[in-house]
């Protein structure tokens, strides 16, 4: 697949029990995910969701095609576009 990191973290850390496993609201999900990652994994995730920004006219279709996620936390918003920005605040 070619944006691993995005699906890994939509996958596991926005999954269907994230919740139970990683806290209630985005900021709280993406806190456990920088802690477990590293500067460079960071850094490439930022770099794969740019790639994926440039990559897609109607991202909303693709994302949703792309990566089903199972949790979506209120202070993540609730469109793709919303979602990715709010993880590169969250990773920079």
């Amino acid at each position: 697949m070619r944006f691993e990191l995005i699906d890994h973290l939509t996958t596991v850390y926005f999954g269907q029990d994230a919740d139970l496993l990683f806290g209630d609201t985005g900021a709280e999900i993406m806190a456990s995910y920088r802690e477990s990652s590293t500067e460079a994994e960071l850094a490439a995730l930022r770099a794969e969701i740019a790639d994926y920004l440039g990559s897609h006219d109607d991202l909303e279709a693709t994302f949703a095609h792309d990566f089903p996620r199972g949790y979506v936390p209120e202070d993540f918003g609730a469109s793709a576009k919303q979602f990715l920005d709010s993880v590169l605040a969250a990773v920079r």
